[in-house]
């Protein structure tokens, strides 16, 4: 053990709501014995976990050094001071001397408790003496969360990866996470011309037709090959949605299920073309739904009654069925410009405005899934509010009629970085008397690129809390990288957002987790976030130039050809390649700290994962920024028309320089992300061969002008062919 040295009042995260020093210093050791009482087997697990995990070793024959976890009968406790809501979560955990008392009136208590200890067992590890205390706590919002929506990353995950997603937010007193189970983006062909961006995480019981395949293909430097995968979502082939809602009820964080059915909804309807929105002539569009339809409403029924039945056998307190942003998309594989409406146009659908079919769907899915059991369910507000003006006075009255006020509850969405905006406000459900969760943005597009919202976390919390919401569940697709993201929605839903401000409470976390090391954590996410802000680095992306133009000749998109043609356009006076070759540096900088504090012996698991994830954003800048300097001074010195023999020399040394870079890039990001992280970046790894080849061939001529400047990937290799073996010949 490290020597030690005393102080007053330990420093935690998020802080207890009271904390009181009782006299004299605590006399804890690393050896512990756990006694509980009335605690579930579960939790118990959980507490024990929790424990080993911050480095205490339980034992059985430790007389003197106890831990004693209790469940008693709520009126044990004084709550006066406690939200009804958020008596679930209270606990008391007490220090004297050799031993930790923790008392809760719920199950929940004693986990959050458990966390409380071990960060305080973490600072006895680093030295510290801890005094004698008595801590009260609980949150401010009963519902916390994280909804990591289905995308690429989320689609490889394992349990075991879940898992450890859930236990990093649950490190911070987190109690919710929303997991994405159907959604599609058909403009965005990431995967291919002929893939819309389609997901579905969960078979579909009697429709085995219903799957979405996933194609990636990427270069792997460790293997020093290209890798070509085609794979279902890891959940839809393993079916384990069940055992990460057990485990999440373990770790004392409830799992959400959220489904769209309408707007995103591109793969059913196309597979399903019974279902689909029709157009005037009753033709399938291939988005949406024809919401009025009995077949619809039988299937949608079938489909979301199963998810309840089969994955939350001790039932589901929320179900979200999300319903954003209906409009037209693009579903047709073999024609990715071609649109389809989500708005059916069949005789049924047509009697009526798409506002008062849109309120008859809400309603029906509320009723629907209340007698299947679920007590609340939750869809996004935008539809209702902001794209339309269906959440008025009338759809309330009709919610209070059929008995669903209290069984909905809007989930307010906004991720702009500067100001809120007037038609996303919980006020406007609460007038309405319907509850309100927000939703900011903790982390997306890890996939592509380091995406900074914490001020837009700071501006929704304080929202939600002078508004009188009633939760907090960020829009989000998890990565280590952006843990000060969700630690500062934690640090808000937990102790308050009063008297609070951003940099205070960030500043906090970074002091809990490094230490000394603080600063150059801070610097090093400073430089990641000043190089990602640089406009000319954002045209480099490639993950933008995989989506659907909205022109006739909007398919295919040229990359790196449009980037560097934006770049070249820029005004005379903008120093391109000046200000590339800044993000570079920037980058190099970052990682040298995030190297150094690497070296910590003294790190967790999770901080480690946090710093890892982090050197991968600041690799994937230099690599990116690095690759862009020198392909636009290259095309600068192509004016001439020659190619140069000095011209292959250089492309190839780029080329390695490039993939060095990508070496050390696949090994720093979460392993379920590096895939579509890598062939966001192996498209121009492509490109650099194929432009090797070309200046090899054309070195010595006037050829300049025949190099093509768009990538050409790779075909995938010609499927497997197993031979039969003798006895299936016979």
């Amino acid at each position: 053990m490290a020597s030690r040295r005393k102080f007053e009042v330990p420093e935690l995260f998020p802080q207890p709501k009271c904390l009181e020093t009782t006299g004299g210093d605590s006399d804890l050791a690393l050896d512990v014995r756990l006694v509980t009482s009335d605690v579930s087997p579960l939790q118990r697990k959980a507490v024990r976990s929790i424990l080993t995990a911050a480095g205490v070793r339980v034992v059985a024959n430790k007389k003197k050094y106890v831990v004693d976890a209790r469940v008693e009968n709520a009126s044990a406790f004084t709550l006066d001071d406690v939200p009804e809501a958020c008596r679930k979560d209270y606990y008391e955990l007490r220090i004297t001397g050799s031993e930790v008392y923790i008392r809760a009136p719920e199950q929940e208590g004693t986990v959050w408790a458990t966390h409380t200890l071990a960060g305080l067992f973490r600072q006895l590890i680093r030295g510290q003496v801890l005094p004698n205390l008595l801590i009260r706590d609980w949150p401010v919002l009963p519902i916390r969360g994280v909804f990591v929506e289905n995308k690429w990353g989320p689609d490889r995950m394992s349990v075991a990866d879940w898992c450890q997603v859930i236990d990093e937010m649950a490190a911070v007193k987190l109690n919710t996470i929303g997991i994405g189970l159907y959604g599609c983006w058909g403009r965005c062909r990431f995967e291919g011309g002929d893939r819309p961006t389609e997901f579905l995480m969960v078979p579909v019981p009697g429709h085995e037709e219903l799957k979405s395949e996933h194609l990636l293909r990427w270069y792997s430097p460790e293997r020093d090959e290209w890798k070509f995968e085609s794979y279902l979502p890891a959940m839809y082939e393993g079916d384990f949605l069940q055992e990460v809602e057990t485990y999440g009820r373990e770790r004392g964080v409830r799992v959400v299920p959220f489904v769209n059915s309408f707007g995103h909804n591109t793969l059913i309807p196309r597979l399903m073309p019974e279902l689909s929105a029709k157009d005037a002539k009753g033709k399938p569009t291939g988005v949406g739904y024809c919401i009025n339809s009995k077949e619809t409403r039988e299937f949608v029924e079938a489909f979301y009654g199963s998810i309840v039945e089969r994955y939350f056998p001790m039932g589901t307190d929320y179900f979200h069925i999300q319903l954003d942003e209906v409009w037209p998309d693009y579903p047709w594989p073999d024609a990715p410009t071609k649109t389809g409406e989500p708005w059916c146009q069949c005789k049924t659908c047509k009697k009526n405005s798409k506002e008062k079919n849109f309120q008859d769907y809400v309603l029906w899915l509320v009723d629907m899934l209340v007698k299947k059991g679920v007590k609340k369910v939750v869809m996004w507000n935008d539809q209702l509010t902001r794209h339309m003006d269906a959440f008025d006075t009338d759809f309330v009255k009709r919610l209070k009629k059929a008995g669903l006020q209290d069984h909905l509850v809007l989930h307010w969405w906004w991720y702009n970085n500067d100001a809120l905006n007037d038609k996303t406000r919980v006020a406007i459900g609460k007038k309405q008397g319907v509850d309100g969760w927000v939703a900011p943005m903790t982390c997306y597009y890890n996939w592509s690129t380091y995406d900074y919202r914490l001020p837009n976390i700071d501006m929704m919390m304080h929202m939600c809390e002078d508004e009188g919401g009633v939760g907090a569940v960020s829009y989000a697709v998890h990565d280590p990288s952006h843990l000060d993201h969700e630690a500062l929605l934690a640090a808000y839903a937990w102790e308050s957002c009063k008297g609070q401000t951003m940099d205070k409470v960030l500043k906090r976390w970074k002091n809990a987790h490094f230490g000394v090391d603080a600063r150059n954590y801070t610097q090093a996410t400073d430089n990641i976030l000043a190089a990602v802000r640089e406009p000319l680095y954002g045209i480099c992306l490639q993950y933008q130039y995989s989506y659907v133009g909205k022109d006739p000749n909007g398919w295919p998109r040229f990359f790196p050809e449009e980037a560097l043609k934006r770049l070249e356009g820029q005004p005379a006076d903008s120093k391109v390649i000046e200000r590339l070759q800044a993000c570079v540096k920037l980058a190099q900088d970052a990682d040298a700290l995030l190297l150094k504090m690497l070296d910590n012996e003294g790190l967790i698991d999770a901080e480690k994962g946090c710093l890892k994830s982090l050197r991968g954003e600041a690799l994937r800048i230099h690599a990116i920024a690095g690759l862009f300097v020198w392909l636009l001074e290259l095309r600068a010195d192509l004016q001439s028309g020659s190619v140069k023999k000095s011209q292959v020399t250089a492309c190839a040394k780029a080329r390695d320089e490039y993939v060095r870079l990508l070496e050390q890039f696949e090994h720093c990001k979460p392993q379920w992300v590096t895939p579509a992280a890598l062939q966001a970046l192996c498209v121009s790894l492509a490109f650099m061969d194929q432009l090797h080849g070309e200046l090899k061939s054309f070195a010595g001529k006037k050829k300049a002008a025949d190099i093509r400047w768009s990538a050409e990937l790779p075909p995938p290799p010609p499927p497997v062919v197993k031979e039969e073996d003798e006895d299936d010949n016979c």
